[in-house]
């Protein structure tokens, strides 16, 4: 294909040759220059059997000559017909010498490829020193040349660029420019303006689309933007940038902070308004300087870290970092930095083996040039360049040597060869070429991604992005629905069932030993009733932990009704139960005879009915007033991070619920405080035929505890649901369990001893010892008084505590004897001085009468003790009650 290449350009090139010499021969021979069609058509004709004849001649040269070295290919002479190009460079300190590469690149054209065979491209080089007034200059120089230049090479500031790519298009002629980046020759009247300007470097373009899939490839969608307001290199693309972002790929932008050299004391402020926003990805538009500032205001602001990425403009320089700053130091600087992003177009292809146009290596030819200058940082787009505008020229020129301003322009657009920068690919004058995408890691950039614009593709580059993970784009809220946990709720539940059988088992135990003596004592129906009221306190428990994951939202709210009224009516069932059997108790200990009237249980159903009542009315005119409704209610944030945690609980919703929680509250209380009361004035107590009045005693302490605990606790953990559930059910369960067990476990142990129920004896004993106990005090000396009423009061007082002592020791003398009597022990009670056997002598006559003879009122209930004998008969000596006639009728 090289030498077919080679044959077709040669005869290509006599051809022409042969062509002016025919036609002016012809001319001659004839008189004058005017040729007819039919001449020329002969002409032609003979031309081309002459240019296949020639191509025939050099193929079989050729193949003689061809001694299969590859540097062989597309062998010139160094003649042909000269192409003027203009060069445009800026030959001071500072700016790169760009004549090196582009006179390797000429090299490999002329050299190594099939293109302008017959033709020499000749530069035609200006220096423009970076100023408009010599830019222009060099412009007219090269137009007023003779011949005129087919097309310019660079240049490289922007000064200079914009009026003379203005001006070339009045002269149609091309520039191609190899370092120019600035965002106005890509506007949207630029093609208007400059449409004979091409840039072989990718703009602006380029780099934003690199921004935003990079941004969209880790699914940010909230970002912040800096942009610098005076400098319109940044401030023009940056609108670009943001555009495309929002419009392209659906990214919010929060804030865009403008900044500025006029006004660099607002950096500060635009940061914190960043900061405010909790905007965590900040892409930034600025110049170096610009950027050094940024960062370092951040940094006092604590914008940096693992949570913030700043995105930055390349420089392809990081010298920025290393400028001393006014507020931070090197080191803080360093730490600021630390893992920011910067967006730069790619000096070359990363494809190093990858062969490019010129049939060369690309890795070779970056090595070649870069041997003459590698502080050049164009030199691979001064390379493409000079091969887009050879390319271009060899598809604009005619078969008869003219050359096209159209074509030429026709020809860039549609360029699209590999070379050394990449795939060299055009879009309204601007190329699509590669984009790098660095982090700064460990003091240096390090390769992070690429884009590619001629293909469209974004790559990351996965050897050096791993350790870094990409942060979240903004204080991520997350809603968390706060349920009570599955293990404890099936716990308690259990706990519950379990409490709920043992009272079934109570239930049944009270229901089949009904007419059993001690059973029957202890008001079977209102220990039905206790019962009952721990059943729907433990099933309360269960229907408390229930919620939407169970149950819907309309059944949730049932269930609000059902378990406030299940909890509250248990609670007066059991509590009203055990308070109306310590009012019993209470009363009897108070007043023994009562008129020797009894309290019945009709008496103690109706308190119980009025408890209930009162509860029922309460409830009632809270569901018509104020109904229940579900409702999810926000907990106080938990940050995490780059999270932030709204905990929901869901709840019942009442607008007037305080009011009427207050109310029952109120009853309740009311209701443990005398609860309490009575226990503790019968805590004295201890009857074997009010056999459970101790237990319920403290099953009201307990009741009272566990409920002033319960309800503390509900209110102050109800952010937290598991630790409130698990309190407030523990506190129920316990204290209902507790009361069940102290008020049927000794009935089921004295079940277990006595299961008939024959030791009626027994029932009384207690009576004595408790009134003794709870009346008996000290005997004290007491202070003198001149008054004879006190005196008397004295008197009386003294007497009353002497009866109930003498009481008290006749008791357990019995209680001796009995036990005597158990035993067999006949001897001793024959003894004259034993009551049970002797008469009694004077001395206890008058301890007898004494005892019978009713001082005053207050001790008639001693009187009435003293009415019967030991042996169950009627007698004087001996202060105690019969048992087979019990005096309260319980």
């Amino acid at each position: 294909s090289r030498l077919a290449c080679s044959f077709r350009s040669d005869s290509a090139h006599f051809l022409i040759v042969w062509r002016a010499l025919g036609r002016r021969s012809k001319g001659a021979a004839d008189g004058g220059p005017t040729e007819t069609k039919s001449d020329i058509d002969e002409l032609d004709q003979r031309s081309m059997i002459i240019h296949w004849l020639i191509s025939l001649l050099f193929a079989v040269g050729a193949v003689e000559n061809y001694d299969g070295d590859e540097e062989l290919s597309c062998k010139r002479r160094h003649g042909g017909i000269p192409l003027p190009l203009g060069v445009f460079t800026v030959q001071k300190e500072g700016f790169p010498d760009a004549l090196p590469a582009i006179r390797t690149a000429l090299s490999h054209v002329h050299t190594r490829s099939c293109i302008l065979q017959g033709y020499r491209l000749e530069m035609i080089v200006k220096d423009t020193h970076c100023k408009t007034s010599q830019g222009m200059k060099a412009l007219f120089d090269l137009i007023a040349s003779r011949p005129r230049p087919v097309a310019i090479l660079g240049g490289q500031c922007t000064e200079v660029n914009e009026p003379i790519a203005m001006a070339l298009k009045y002269w149609q002629i091309v520039q191609l420019s190899y370092a120019e980046t600035h965002a106005k020759f890509a506007s949207s009247d630029s093609h208007e303006l400059f449409p004979t300007f091409f840039r072989v470097v990718p703009g602006n373009r380029n780099t934003n689309m690199a921004k935003c899939k990079f941004v969209n490839h880790f699914g940010w969608k909230r970002v912040g933007t800096v942009k610098q307001n005076d400098q319109p290199r940044y401030a023009l693309p940056h609108e670009a940038l943001t555009t495309r972002l929002e419009h392209g790929f659906g990214v919010k932008i929060v804030h865009t902070a403008g900044v500025n050299w006029e006004q660099i004391e607002t950096v500060g402020a635009e940061l914190d308004e960043l900061k405010e926003r909790d905007v965590r990805i900040i892409l930034v538009d600025v110049d170096e300087e610009m950027a050094a500032t940024v960062i370092c205001a951040g940094y006092h602001r604590g914008m940096y870290g693992d949570n913030y990425v700043w995105i930055l403009p390349g420089y392809h320089s990081d010298k920025w970092l290393n400028k001393t700053h006014d507020n931070c130091t090197a080191e803080e600087m360093k730490e600021a930095a630390r893992n920011h992003f910067s967006v730069e177009f790619a000096l070359t292809r990363r494809d190093v083996d990858t062969k490019i146009v010129g049939n060369t290596r690309a890795g070779d030819v970056w090595e070649e040039i870069s041997k003459l200058d590698p502080n050049n940082t164009w030199r691979g787009y001064l390379y493409d360049g000079l091969w887009t505008l050879a390319i271009a020229l060899s598809h604009s020129m005619g078969d008869n040597a003219e050359f096209s301003h159209h074509k030429m322009i026709e020809a860039i657009d549609n360029s699209s060869f590999q070379g050394l920068t990449g795939k060299v690919k055009f879009a309204n004058n601007e190329r699509l070429g590669l984009v790098d995408i660095k982090q700064w890691s460990e003091g240096q950039y390090i390769p992070f991604a690429m884009y590619d614009g001629a293909e469209d593709e974004f790559k990351i580059i996965e050897s050096t992005s791993k350790g870094w993970s990409p942060p979240l784009d903004s204080t991520i809220t997350e809603r968390r629905r706060e349920h009570i946990s599955s293990l404890l709720f099936l716990a308690m539940s259990l706990l519950a069932l379990i409490g709920i059988f043992l009272a079934l088992i109570f239930l049944l135990i009270n229901f089949r030993y009904r007419n059993h003596r001690f059973i029957k004592m202890s008001s079977p129906n209102l220990n039905n009733i206790i019962i009952a009221g721990s059943i729907c306190t433990f099933a309360s428990v269960i229907m408390l932990g229930l919620d939407t994951r169970i149950v819907s939202p309309d059944g949730f709210v049932w269930l609000c009704y059902m378990k406030t009224w299940t909890l509250c009516l248990g609670f007066t069932l059991s509590f009203g139960a055990m308070f109306s059997k310590t009012w019993r108790v209470h009363s009897i200990f108070t007043n023994i005879r009562m008129d020797r009237k009894a309290i019945k249980d009709s008496k103690l159903f109706l308190i119980l009915g009025v408890l209930l009542f009162i509860d029922l009315c309460v409830l009632v005119t809270w569901a018509f007033i104020s109904p229940f409704s579900y409702t999810v209610t926000e907990l106080p944030h938990i940050p995490e991070d780059n999270i932030v945690i709204i905990p929901e609980v869901e709840k019942c919703y009442s607008s007037h619920s305080g009011v009427f929680q207050a109310v029952l509250y109120a009853v309740k209380g009311v209701l443990m405080i005398l609860g309490c009361f009575l226990a503790w004035e019968t805590r004295h107590v201890n009857v074997p035929a009010l056999n459970d009045s101790k237990y319920i005693g403290t099953s009201v302490y307990c009741c009272v505890v566990m409920s002033v605990l319960g309800l503390s606790t509900s209110v102050i953990l109800q952010e937290r649901v598991n630790e409130m559930f698990s309190l407030a059910s523990f506190f129920v369960i316990f204290s209902t369990t507790l009361t069940l067990c102290l008020v049927f476990v000794p009935k089921v142990i004295e079940l277990a001893r006595n299961p008939v129920g024959n030791e009626p004896r027994a029932y009384r004993r207690g009576l004595m010892k408790s009134v003794v106990a709870k009346t008996s005090q000290p005997m004290s000396p007491q202070p003198r008084s001149d008054s004879s009423g006190d005196l008397m009061n004295k008197a009386e007082s003294e007497n009353k505590l002497r009866r109930r002592y003498l009481h008290q020791k006749s008791t357990q003398l019995w209680d001796l004897v009995e036990k005597l009597r158990a035993r067999g022990d006949t001897q001793f009670l024959q003894q004259e001085w034993c009551l049970s056997s002797a008469s009694p002598s004077s001395q206890e006559r008058e301890t007898s009468l004494l005892l019978r003879q009713p001082s005053s009122s207050n001790n008639r209930e001693e009187t009435s003790l003293t009415a019967a004998g030991p042996n169950g008969e009627r007698s004087c000596d001996w202060p105690w009650v019969d048992p087979d006639e019990p005096s309260t009728k319980l």
